[in-house]
């Protein structure tokens, strides 16, 4: 039991990755919020979730996380369901439409930037104070091939990833001396939905 007594809220967290995620960390006897856009999905998460650690918390909220306000609802949703949060966990993503970079969508590609990297910063600002005030933290941002390798007709999800990975970078830096740690994980090719 690693993380005992720690609490994390992890994005994007009602299916694939995300769900693998919140039960490993309550495997190790964390604590979790997880957030989705999807109520229906986030509720049977929680269900599957609670009857396999029903000793530990499991929080749900819809929230969509490109939207600053939903984001401020979330953490401070969070805060008051687990008292604190000690790690914040950002899965949420979407690929963005595919075919060449001169003729998809424009609206879906700014959506892909809105939901990769705003869906990053934003819960990044709305929890970076606590941290800070705790004096610990601990930031996952789950970044992805985009970020290593161009991606030719995915142009928003590679340039929305090599953008988080920057972001993540400059975040270590400037948390350092506050005792929050910032990592990006690109965890490779996944036999998940998004694939």
């Amino acid at each position: 039991m690693k993380l005992k007594n720690l609490n994390a809220l992890v994005t994007g967290g009602s299916q694939g990755l995300g769900k693998v995620i919140a039960e490993h960390f309550l495997r190790e006897g964390a604590n979790v919020v997880i957030c989705a856009r999807g109520e229906k999905e986030l509720r049977a998460t929680r269900g599957e979730l609670s009857q396999k650690f029903p000793a530990q918390k499991i929080s749900v909220r819809t929230c969509d996380v490109s939207d600053e306000k939903q984001v401020s609802g979330l953490v401070a949703f969070a805060l008051r369901e687990l008292g604190s949060l000690q790690v914040l966990v950002l899965n949420a993503g979407i690929y963005g439409p595919m075919g060449p970079t001169e003729s998809v969508s424009l609206d879906e590609w700014t959506q892909a930037m809105d939901i990769n990297l705003y869906g990053v910063l934003l819960p990044c600002r709305a929890v970076i104070p606590h941290f800070k005030k705790a004096g610990r933290g601990k930031i996952i941002v789950l970044s992805g091939g985009g970020a290593t390798n161009p991606l030719p007709n995915i142009s928003s999800y590679a340039a929305s990833k090599a953008a988080v990975v920057r972001l993540a970078e400059t975040l270590a830096e400037e948390l350092k001396s506050s005792h929050v740690d910032v990592n990006a994980i690109a965890p490779g090719a996944l036999a998940t939905r998004l694939v």
